[in-house]
């Protein structure tokens, strides 16, 4: 990875993007973009690792790491790092492919929705791109995306924005459950912090079950339920026709709702 990398917001994923990159060999030329930037970019701008916010000059490839939100008033300090022949790559939800062309003045744009797992290496970053695009230049986006876990696509814009909701979205449904499990532990007589550890083991051992096995999810399932057991009983509620899946699908539309109003630029 010998390209120069123009870095444009350094949060959590920026940070774990750049982690990856300074492993690589050879390393790229990394130009970090950040008006306040954390302890762990001025170690790497201290070692010479990184520059930080040096003169704006056009990138072989522009990260767009920021907030959807700001990135509205900042759009020409973007434009400063790209030309026609800069590979964009944004990882800002909200905005379209076409959205984003229209206010960068190229096409030359690949989207990857990661999710926040890809903070510690285990998250799921979803692709879809222009269609000049070509298999060399993803190939190169997925080395680039590999330091935050899994790489899925390119994928339609039409899909991601469903996809976006269960990948990108889906580790705040978990936390939920991990609250609205030990409030039910609460409720039912065992102390807060107990409940809440029961919780959160429960789940992260659930996960680590499904990451080392290739049985799918209801066969795993299958195999925690004694048939009319305690688990069998609490299955029954959940799995009601107007249960918990129905909850689901109900949020998953109005998550995509949502997005399409972001990709329109409501507030």
């Amino acid at each position: 990875m010998s390209h120069s990398i123009a870095l444009l917001g350094c949060g959590r994923m920026g940070t774990a993007m750049a982690e990856g990159w300074l492993r690589a060999d050879p390393k790229p030329d990394i130009s970090v973009f950040a008006p306040r930037p954390t302890p762990r970019v001025a170690e790497w701008t201290d070692a010479g690792a990184i520059r930080l916010n040096p003169e704006h000059a056009p990138a072989d490839i522009l990260v767009l790491a920021v907030k959807p939100q700001v990135f509205g008033e900042i759009i020409n300090e973007a434009r400063r790092l790209c030309d026609g022949q800069t590979l964009v790559v944004s990882v800002m939800a909200g905005w379209s492919i076409q959205r984003m062309a229209e206010v960068m003045g190229t096409h030359r744009i690949v989207r990857a929705l990661p999710s926040t797992p890809g903070s510690v290496g285990k998250g799921v970053t979803l692709l879809s791109c222009d269609q000049s695009i070509s298999e060399d230049e993803i190939a190169l986006v997925r080395d680039l995306l590999a330091p935050l876990g899994w790489v899925e696509g390119p994928v339609s814009e039409q899909e991601l924005q469903v996809a976006m909701t269960i990948s990108g979205s889906g580790p705040a449904y978990v936390f939920h459950l991990v609250e609205a499990l030990a409030a039910a532990g609460v409720s039912h007589g065992l102390a807060p912090e107990f409940a809440m550890r029961l919780a959160r083991r429960g789940v992260i051992g659930a996960g680590a079950l499904l990451d080392g096995s290739d049985e799918p999810a209801s066969a795993l399932r299958e195999a925690v339920t004694s048939p009319k057991g305690v688990t069998a009983a609490a299955l029954e509620v959940l799995m009601d026709e107007n249960a918990f899946t129905s909850l689901l699908r109900e949020a998953i539309g109005q998550a995509v709702a949502r997005d399409k109003e972001l990709a329109r630029g409501d507030p």
